[in-house]
């Protein structure tokens, strides 16, 4: 409980930042721990992926990489370098923050099927 009340504490930080004109980058720890947490929790619990099963990597400038498997039995991270059908790469404080929503698709490095990642966006109903 406790390690989710600080990647949402990080994660409103930014928006109070933003909504002032001064938003400062997730501490790297944090939006590391936060990425990997947002794919267990958020994407693991999220159900069904109600797309065309697909392969998606998230890769952090720091060193950190992420493979999500999604199908029809919803999504989990899985280990090896399996090919993916799309890929992510940026600083790991904007990972955290698009895969929450804060930044736009666009403030990261997109590679492979973009449909793909717009969906993983979009997925799951965060409201």
């Amino acid at each position: 409980m406790a390690r989710h009340q600080v990647h949402e504490a990080a994660v409103h930080a930014f928006d109070a930042q933003l909504a002032t004109g001064t938003p400062q980058p997730v501490p790297e720890a944090v939006a590391l721990d936060g990425t990997a947490a947002f794919i267990d929790v958020a994407h693991g619990t999220a159900g069904p992926w109600p797309h065309r099963p697909a392969r998606v990597g998230l890769h952090a400038t720091e060193g950190a990489s992420w493979l999500i498997e999604l199908t029809g039995s919803g999504a989990r991270g899985v280990d090896g370098s399996q090919g993916t059908d799309a890929d992510l790469y940026g600083p790991a404080s904007d990972l955290l923050l698009t895969l929450h929503r804060r930044l736009p698709l666009d403030s990261l490095r997109g590679e492979g099927d973009r449909a793909v990642l717009e969906n993983l966006l979009s997925w799951p109903d965060l409201g």
